[in-house]
């Protein structure tokens, strides 16, 4: 037993501090108490000096240490691994590395036997998880190797056993996932507390991958919810090694499913490579190893849940393949909007491109030159072509850039459905000779006459406020934010079609409309006048947004989409795809019309898994919304998720589905390259040591002659005096017989 401090500050502060209270009690307390006999004086002061002694107690903060000899029933642990990436042929001589495991343990089993008849030996092969090593010619099939999770294992078995080393044999490669996926420094740093040394012995060689054929994709990144005919950008990371100066090609393949039933996987066919579709990319290697993001897109035209895939082909003589392809679900909403934007490249030109933010609308802008560069102008016919666009918006651009034919095509368009706006110029309306071309039927303003401009300062004042258009902040701010935008400098004069169903959003604070809209046949339109609201974006954050706003909420009410809806019971599973192993945690939920969450409600949650078997999972409230955790996802492929629910009145029971995927990849076969570097760490964490199998014999034969370094392992209990209930109750027996003293006495 010995004493030991471990003081909250340095030794002479806490003198300081001790002395200051003793001075305090000293200076202060006799005067207090010098009208009582000398009896009672003396117990008041020592009641009082004890305090201060109890205090400087918990400064010092000293502890016990009870130590003892304990070297009986102690254990040493024989871990090899049997994971899959031992049999990869790497080790002396072509043997594979659980060979050259196989052939460590011959050598030492005798070394290890005598070393038995001090402590017991016991040995365990391990992958995911431990078992008892049954005979050498156990084929190493484990499914990935969970280092960190089997040292959390034995970390926790030796609080109840004297483990007085674990020899660990193993490639290094920790390939587990999920609740297996623990931190082995972490779990090794713990027996290393527990003065459970860890001695590891590396095999493999850690450069395979630089010496092997192999492609590889990784890290697949596809927004997640995108809508139909809209371009879905797609990146991938694409790694190569031993293909140089080989031809490669890399494509997109999107499933078809073609009314499929949830449940079942459609067909995964290569999308046609167009302009709009970048889907397949064929390059020469030309370094030994490469490692780039590849960058696709594609345009999506089926709604509902589809998976995407992107697959690098194969090589003769690529031993793995298993990498070569990766995929994800996506969600392709019907709606989506696409746009084509022509203006002269100014200021709103450049600011308005910020629309593209949002995943429901794709914007192509277009800049138009004039002067000395309109030979810079290319346009894409297909642009002008019925259904390829939802909406034409037309900026500072005369009539004469497009020609006769294209502006009979986007007349075409706007009597199929397309929406057309036109914004403030000073090439455009009755100044861009708009007035005789097939665009003044749609356009609700009268373009005769000259044209005119409104000069200076011209605020925007909202006349309908209902429009969905205009609404740029919460109801009760909205009138407010209005008046706190930036006014737009100059406008055009526009002046109402005689006759005509048009409709003014907008005015100046004169009454000179801005902003009309008109519904033509199958087409809507808007007139806008002015073209500096660029300046919103610039003004403050929330005016920023405000802009964005205004000009999506625009465009959803040229497409006829302000009121496109959902249905009120959703559901969605994080992650999308996941590795083996992993668990899927599925979200889930009523909204009402507006999308506000609907509490409460009882569910019901089941999830397929690609054998075909469903399961049902329990499902717990959170917050709003329900959730539910599936983790039997061993099985590679499709799983399906289904939650449904009785939604009352008309609604009745709804039903909800979503699909998630768990990776095909073989987590030790992909990529085999040992990591020595992992085990060197563990060792040091763990206080043992970094050994090569010869250095292992060596030890062993140590061992066996000298006995382990931590056979005779001293125990120790700590004790602390300060922080117990028996220090807090002195405390309070001083302080409360102290005051009971003081208000007998009358001193209270």
């Amino acid at each position: 037993m010995k004493l030991a401090f471990e003081p909250i500050w340095p030794w002479w502060l806490i003198v300081v501090a001790m002395v200051a209270m003793l001075a305090v009690v000293r200076a202060g307390y006799p005067r207090r108490i010098r009208r009582l006999p000398i009896g009672w004086q003396r117990v008041l002061m020592g009641l009082r000096v004890a305090l201060v002694l109890l205090l400087t107690i918990w400064l010092a903060r000293p502890v016990v240490i009870y130590e003892s000899d304990d070297s009986t029933d102690a254990v040493v642990y024989v871990m090899m691994d049997i994971s899959g990436s031992m049999k990869t042929p790497d080790a002396f001589g072509g043997k594979t590395r659980r060979e050259a495991m196989l052939e460590l343990l011959e050598r030492a089993r005798p070394l290890l036997d005598d070393l038995g008849d001090s402590v017991e030996i016991r040995y365990r092969d391990f992958a995911e998880g431990m078992q008892p090593f049954a005979e050498s010619t156990a084929e190493p099939d484990g499914a990935f190797t969970a280092i960190g999770a089997n040292l959390e294992t034995l970390a926790k078995e030796s609080a109840a056993e004297k483990i007085a080393a674990v020899l660990l044999w193993s490639d290094g490669k920790q390939a587990a996932s999920g609740r297996l996926d623990v931190d082995a420094v972490q779990a090794a740093r713990l027996l290393g507390r527990r003065q459970r040394p860890l001695y590891t012995v590396p095999f493999g060689n850690a450069e395979l991958l630089d010496k092997s054929l192999d492609l590889a994709l990784s890290d697949l990144d596809v927004p997640r919810d995108v809508f139909i005919r809209n371009v879905v950008p797609v990146k991938v990371r694409f790694r190569a090694s031993g293909a140089q100066g080989q031809e490669v090609r890399v494509r997109v393949l999107v499933e078809q499913r073609g009314g499929l039933l949830n449940g079942v996987t459609g067909q995964m066919l290569p999308v046609t490579p167009d302009q709009d579709n970048r889907t397949l990319i064929t390059q020469t290697l030309e370094m030994p190893t490469e490692d780039q993001t590849l960058e696709l897109q594609f345009v999506p035209q089926e709604a509902g849940e589809i998976k995407v895939a992107v697959e690098v082909e194969s090589l003769e003589g690529e031993l793995r393949t298993t990498n070569n392809r990766v995929e994800t679900i996506i969600r392709v909403r019907s709606g989506g909007i696409r746009v084509v934007y022509f203006d002269d490249p100014r200021f709103e030109f450049r600011h308005l491109k910020r629309i593209n933010i949002s995943n429901r609308i794709q914007l192509d802008a277009q800049p138009v030159w004039r002067g000395r560069f309109a030979s810079r102008n290319e346009f894409d016919e297909s642009w002008f072509e019925p259904g390829n666009y939802d909406a034409f918006i037309i900026g500072d651009v005369p009539a004469e850039y497009f020609g006769p034919q294209r502006l009979a095509k986007i007349a075409q368009c706007c009597e199929q459905g397309a929406g057309l706006m036109m914004l403030g110029g000073q090439n455009n309306f009755a100044l861009g000779g708009y007035g005789n071309s097939p665009l003044a039927k749609f356009l609700p303003v009268d373009l005769s006459g000259p044209g005119r401009q409104l000069e200076g300062d011209v605020p925007m004042v909202p006349r309908r406020v209902a429009s969905s258009i205009l609404q740029i902040a919460p109801p009760e701010q909205n009138a407010r934010r209005w008046g706190e935008l930036p006014p737009l400098k100059g406008a055009n004069l526009l002046r109402l079609k005689p006759g005509s169903a048009a409709a003014v959003l907008a005015e100046s604070r004169n009454g000179d409309p801005l902003l009309i809209s008109q519904s033509f046949g199958a087409a809507r339109s808007l007139a806008f006048a002015g073209d500096t609201t660029w300046q919103w974006a610039l003004h403050a954050d929330w005016a920023a947004e405000a802009h964005e706003r205004f000009w999506r909420q625009a465009i959803f009410w040229l497409t006829k989409m302000e009121l496109n809806g959902e249905s009120p019971l959703w559901i969605n599973v994080e992650p999308r795809s996941m590795a083996p192993g992993r668990e899927a945690v599925v979200a889930f939920g009523l909204r009402d019309q507006d999308g506000l969450p609907i509490p409460g409600g009882a569910y019901e949650l089941s999830v397929q898994n690609p054998n075909g078997e469903s399961s049902p999972v329990a499902t717990r409230g959170v917050d709003s919304r329900g959730e539910g955790s599936y983790q039997d996802t061993m099985i590679p492929g499709d799983y399906w998720a289904t939650v449904s629910t009785d939604a009352g009145g008309e609604l009745g029971t709804l039903y909800s589905s979503t699909r998630f995927l768990v990776d095909a990849r073989d987590p030790e076969l992909d990529n085999p390259a040992a990591d020595p570097a992992l085990l060197r760490e563990l060792a040091n964490a763990s206080g043992g040591d970094f050994l090569t199998p010869d250095s292992m014999l060596e030890r062993l034969t140590d061992w066996s002659e000298n006995g382990l370094p931590s056979l005779e392992m001293v125990r120790s209990e700590r004790v602390t005096l300060w922080d117990n209930w028996f220090s807090l109750l002195l405390f309070v027996l001083l302080a409360c017989s102290e005051w009971a003293l003081r208000k007998k006495r009358g001193l209270v």
